[in-house]
């Protein structure tokens, strides 16, 4: 590979795609193969420019290339329509025909990895923990599926509750060489369990060192989100409002399923700071742009329609919404989610969340949980000076109670 595209290659891994983009452009230009394209394509994709960057993959004809060429443009012209081309249906199908076509073990590995992830964004985390359980228990498996899968799992097993095999997974996957935006999702998972945990401190520096990663747009909008969450965690709505004032927008023109759940985060910390009409016309913007490519993020949409119902002063419709919020998450096995949309139901006056909380308690077994069924207990023996004692207890640890 030319020094320009080594380049471009080295600063893809690092997360800056504008210097990735210049690079690899300039090594097409003066001649480069097909592994000068697919970082181009890449670095393009990265930056929401879908359009582009299957223009360029489009160019490569892979009808008698080697496996190696086939999986090469395969991979990033299958992520490419999932997230940037929103079309995830199109690019399952596309994925399981280059599976079909590819008879190595590692190109085979490398496939299921990405379907994992597919799996994920889509909603079905279950699913894409046992499909990426594979890719990490096959000795063949190249560093990028490692990655791929494990950065999957990481934040799945948050999700699910599965709190205690975390960590393991985000080692995993920050060992092995991976494309620089996976840090993100790696770090979401990492912050939804000290969350889960009450260790606030601990969640701040995990934002902090992703923050000092984040020199460029998207991963500046991204970590600006990952932010915005952990102050939301501690009942900074306002602060997490003004970051994701700014980084909704940034991520609304890209297709990473980051932009929807930033319009999500962004109407609920509006609602909750009273500001009505402009938390019902983020919503509004959250809604149009949910879908398959976002579905794992679908409890957090139904929690901002539930606390933009409170901000109307519909409690009996926020109520309402926030326990659809939960149940959604419980029906798709998150329910280290749905504990914290219990939790808000709660919140909202639900006098009715103690059942459920009991119930996810013994499976998601963290501080969180523990406490959330304790103010629930509380509300629903309708007891007001055992229900403030109980989220005094979240606020002696920087939470939200």
């Amino acid at each position: 590979m030319p020094s320009d595209a080594t380049a471009a290659a080295e600063a893809l891994r690092a997360g800056d795609m504008t210097q990735a983009e210049q690079l690899a452009r300039e090594a097409v230009e003066c001649g480069g193969d097909l592994a000068c394209r697919l970082v181009l394509a890449q670095a393009l994709a990265w930056q929401g420019r879908g359009r582009d960057a299957e223009a360029v993959l489009a160019d490569v004809d892979v009808g008698t290339s080697s496996e190696a060429d086939v999986m090469a443009v395969a991979l990033p012209r299958a992520a490419n329509r999932f997230w940037m081309l929103n079309e995830p249906e199109r690019a399952t199908a596309y994925l399981s025909s280059i599976r079909n076509r590819v008879v190595e073990p590692a190109a085979r590995a490398t496939i299921d990895a990405l379907s994992a992830t597919f799996a994920m964004n889509a909603g079905n985390p279950l699913r894409a923990l046992e499909i990426a359980a594979g890719v990490l228990a096959a000795p063949e498996a190249p560093d990028v599926a490692v990655a791929w899968a494990a950065s999957t799992s990481t934040l799945c097993s948050a999700r699910t509750g599965s709190l205690d095999q975390v960590e393991a997974f985000a080692e995993r996957a920050v060992a092995a060489e991976h494309p620089g935006l996976l840090r993100y999702t790696i770090g979401l998972g990492q912050l939804t369990t000290q969350i889960m945990a009450c260790r606030l401190d601990d969640a701040e520096q995990t934002v902090a060192r992703l923050a000092g990663l984040a020199q460029q747009a998207p991963g500046r909008a991204i970590a600006d989100v990952l932010s915005a969450y952990v102050l939301m965690a501690a009942g900074d709505d306002d602060a997490a409002a003004h970051l994701l004032g700014t980084a909704a927008p940034t991520l609304d023109r890209t297709g990473y399923s980051w932009g929807p759940l930033s319009w999500s985060l962004l109407a609920t910390a509006l609602a909750r700071c009273g500001d009505l009409t402009e938390a019902a016309k983020t919503l509004s913007r959250a809604e149009r742009r949910h879908g398959t490519k976002s579905a794992l993020f679908a409890p957090e949409l139904g929690l901002a329609r539930a606390w933009r119902l409170a901000a109307g002063n519909d409690h009996h419709g926020a109520v309402a919404a926030a326990r659809q919020a939960a149940k959604m998450a419980e029906r798709s096995g998150q329910a280290a989610v749905a504990v914290r949309a219990w939790y808000d139901a709660v919140r909202l006056g639900d006098p009715r969340a103690a059942r459920p909380l009991d119930r996810l308690a013994t499976d998601v077994q963290c501080r969180y949980a523990a406490l959330a069924a304790e103010c629930a207990h509380a509300a629903a023996g309708g007891d007001a000076g055992a229900l403030a004692e109980a989220t005094s207890r979240f606020a002696a640890l920087g939470m939200a109670g």
